[in-house]
C-alpha cells in the first residue's frame, strides 16, 4: 500500500508560491483575452465606419464624435505656399515623409489633407516644391486622427513635423484646422496624363487582432506548466523518500 504524501514545510511554502504565480498566469491570460475581444470591438466598429456613407466635408466639423476613419469627400481649394511635411515615416520599408496640404474650405476654414508618401533617404528632407498645386480640387478619402504631440514654439513657419500640435497650428496658420486629418486614398483621383506618381497614397488601416490571442495561450500554457512541473517534483521527491534505505541506529 503506498504511503501518504507527507507534508513538509518547503512542500507547503513552494506549493503555494506555484499557486500563486500559475494564478497570475491565469489572470494575465484573461486580461489578454478581454483585450482580444475589446480589439475586436473596436475593428467591427472601424470597419463599419470606413463602409458607411461618405461624409461630404463642407466645413470645419465642430463636433468630431464618430467622424474617425469615415469615408469623407471634401471640395476646396489648395493652399500649397503651407503645406508642411510629417517626417519620420516609411513605406513598405522605405524611408521618407508624408505631404500634407491644406485644403480651404467653403465655410473658410480648412483640412489638412495628407497626400502621401515621398521617399527622403533621412526620413525628413525633401523637396516638396514638384507637388505644390494650387487651384480648386475635390479630394475622396478617410477621416483620420491627427498624430498628436508637443512641438517647441518657433518664430517662423516650421516646414516639418515629426507629430502635430493643434495649438502650434493654429498659430501659423490663419484659418480653423479640422481636428482630423482627411488622408486621399488609393483610386480616390485619377492622375493627369503625365503626372508623377508621387506622392504615393496610403491605404486604409489594416484591422487585424494583434497578438493577445497568442499572448493568451502563453500565459495560460506557463500556468498549466508550472503546476504540472511542480506536482512532478514532489511525486518524484516523495519516491526518492520512499526507496531510500534507512540507516541502522547508532550503538
Amino acid at each position: 500500500m503506498a504511503s501518504p504524501l507527507r507534508i513538509t514545510r518547503g512542500g507547503v511554502l513552494g506549493s503555494i508560491l506555484v499557486l500563486l504565480v500559475a494564478a497570475t498566469c491565469v489572470r494575465l491570460g484573461f486580461w489578454q483575452l478581454h483585450r482580444l475581444k475589446e480589439r475586436r470591438a473596436y475593428n467591427a466598429e472601424v470597419s463599419a465606419r470606413m463602409h458607411a456613407a461618405p461624409v461630404a466635408l463642407a466645413a470645419v466639423p465642430g463636433d468630431t464624435t464618430g467622424l474617425s476613419y469615415r469615408a469623407a469627400a471634401a471640395r476646396g481649394t489648395w493652399d500649397p505656399d503651407r503645406s508642411i511635411v510629417l517626417a519620420a515615416r516609411t513605406f513598405n520599408g522605405d524611408p521618407g515623409v508624408y505631404l500634407l496640404t491644406p485644403l480651404r474650405l467653403p465655410d473658410g476654414g480648412a483640412v489638412l489633407v495628407n497626400r502621401g508618401f515621398l521617399p527622403s533617404p533621412d526620413a525628413a528632407t525633401v523637396d516638396i516644391r514638384p507637388f505644390l498645386t494650387p487651384g480648386a480640387a475635390e479630394v475622396r478619402g478617410l477621416l483620420v486622427p491627427m498624430p498628436i504631440g508637443r512641438v517647441p514654439p518657433t518664430s517662423g513657419f516650421r516646414r516639418t513635423w515629426y507629430h502635430l500640435d493643434p495649438a502650434a497650428l493654429a498659430r501659423q496658420l490663419p484659418y480653423r484646422i479640422a481636428p482630423l486629418l482627411l488622408q486621399a486614398t488609393p483610386g480616390a483621383a485619377t492622375p493627369a496624363r503625365g503626372a508623377s506618381a508621387l506622392p504615393l497614397r496610403l491605404s486604409p488601416p489594416t484591422l487585424d487582432e494583434g497578438p493577445h490571442l497568442s499572448y493568451a495561450i502563453q500565459w495560460f500554457s506557463f500556468a498549466t506548466i508550472g503546476l504540472i512541473g511542480w506536482a512532478v517534483l514532489l511525486l518524484r521527491g516523495e519516491r526518492e523518500k520512499t526507496a531510500a534505505p534507512e540507516l541502522p541506529p547508532r550503538a
